[in-house]
Formats: structure tokens, C-alpha cells, sequence
């Protein structure tokens, strides 16, 4: 009786042992993918906001994390069915500058990526203050914003007082700053600040006529910044 009992325990330890190798295999083999077909399909714009991007259609390899690039358009080139787990799904292959690799195309969306105003609103913000560090002292201290945001920029540009001797500076800044904003508003808009910068650019502000350079300088800052604070 101790014998059959012996070997009935050492049975189920057997099977104990082999039954975890069994259910990885299996795991294993299931999640295989099968390429079923690659063809090639003409360019097209598309973006994401979730979904991982892989290295191969055979999905190997995660390469990027599509929520990382919401703002970036992806061109696709092929597509690919697969099978996987006995169920087939549809992959596209997409590429943005060096960055490349397959995706599910249920991620994807036609058309190019949304702009990423908050990003392009701190580059500006940053490329703003630059320019007025050619503005003359006064203007520094009135315009430059730490922390800001268009409406800060415009104000920056409304609120000062022109009239004084180092007009040539400011001058210098706000055609940096016209530079930086150029070609964003309407047409007609666009058509008048192009007109008064080639006209502030042109004036060579002396003693003799700085009371006139001043004048033209508030009113095309004045402008300029009316038509920022209003983006």
C-alpha cells in the first residue's frame, strides 16, 4: 500500500512539474504573429495619441510610445495584415523625420497633427525676450516678461513710452520682435505691419528728428503689440 501510495505522489509532483513548461509553451507560441501580407500604399498624412510602435511587423520590439508624439505627423508607406493569437489585425507603417516603424492602424488618424500652441507660445515667449535685450534699459524693464503669455507680450510692447534718447535701440527690438511674429495675422494686417517695418527700418533716427522716429516707432509697437495680444 506504501508503495502505490509513493508512487501516485511522485506522479502528481511529475505532472506538477511539467504541467508550468506545458502553459508556457502554449503562452508562448499563441502570441506569435504571423505576417499574413506587406503592401505598399501611397503617402499620406496621419497622427496618434496612443498605441506603440514597433521595430518589425512580426511586433517584436516596442520602439516609441505614440502618446509621446500627439503633436508630430507620421507618413505611412505600407500596411500589413497579421494574425495573432487567432485573430487578425491591420498594421501600418509609418515614418516622421528618422523615427520609423509599424503600428495598429486603429491608432492611427488621417491628416496631419494638431499644432502644439503651448509649446509654440513658451518658444516665443523665449525668442521675445531675446530681442528685447537689444531694446535700451528702460524698455527692458518695462517688457520683458518672466512668465508670461501673448497678452503679456502685446502689453509689453502698448504700455511703453518711446520718447526717449536711445530710440535706436528700441527700434533694433521691436523690428526683432515684428520679425518673430511675422506673416501670423490677416492678410491686410500682415500687408500694414510689412509696410510701417520697411518704413521704421528705413528711418535713420538722429537728434534732429527724434521726436518724428519716436512717433513712428509707438505706433507701429503699438500695433504690432495690439495684434500679438489678440493671438
Amino acid at each position: 500500500m506504501k508503495r502505490f501510495l509513493k508512487a501516485g505522489l511522485m506522479l502528481v509532483l511529475g505532472l506538477a512539474l511539467v504541467a508550468p513548461s506545458l502553459t508556457t509553451t502554449a503562452d508562448a507560441s499563441s502570441k506569435k504573429v504571423k505576417v499574413i501580407s506587406t503592401t505598399k500604399v501611397a503617402k499620406k498624412a496621419y497622427h496618434g495619441k496612443k498605441g506603440y510602435i514597433y521595430s518589425s511587423a512580426k511586433l517584436t520590439k516596442k520602439k516609441y510610445n505614440m502618446k509621446k508624439y500627439k503633436y508630430t505627423t507620421w507618413y505611412r508607406s505600407k500596411k500589413a495584415k497579421i494574425k495573432k493569437s487567432g485573430k487578425k489585425s491591420s498594421l501600418t507603417y509609418i515614418k516622421a523625420g528618422k523615427k520609423k516603424g509599424w503600428i495598429y492602424s486603429k491608432y492611427l488618424t488621417a491628416g496631419k497633427a494638431p499644432i502644439n500652441k503651448k509649446k509654440i507660445m513658451k518658444n516665443d515667449l523665449t525668442a521675445y525676450n531675446r530681442a528685447m535685450m537689444s531694446a535700451s534699459s528702460d524698455f527692458q524693464n518695462s517688457a520683458v516678461v518672466s512668465d508670461g503669455d501673448y497678452d503679456s507680450m502685446g502689453h509689453g510692447l502698448t504700455d511703453y513710452l518711446y520718447f526717449n534718447e536711445d530710440a535706436t535701440k528700441d527700434k533694433v527690438a521691436v523690428l526683432k520682435v515684428y520679425k518673430i511674429f511675422k506673416g501670423r495675422f490677416s492678410k491686410s494686417q500682415n500687408k500694414n505691419l510689412a509696410a510701417m517695418a520697411e518704413d521704421l527700418s528705413d528711418f535713420h533716427i538722429t537728434k534732429s528728428n527724434r521726436e518724428l522716429g519716436a512717433s513712428k516707432l509707438e505706433t507701429f509697437g503699438n500695433t504690432l503689440g495690439r495684434l500679438i495680444y489678440d493671438l
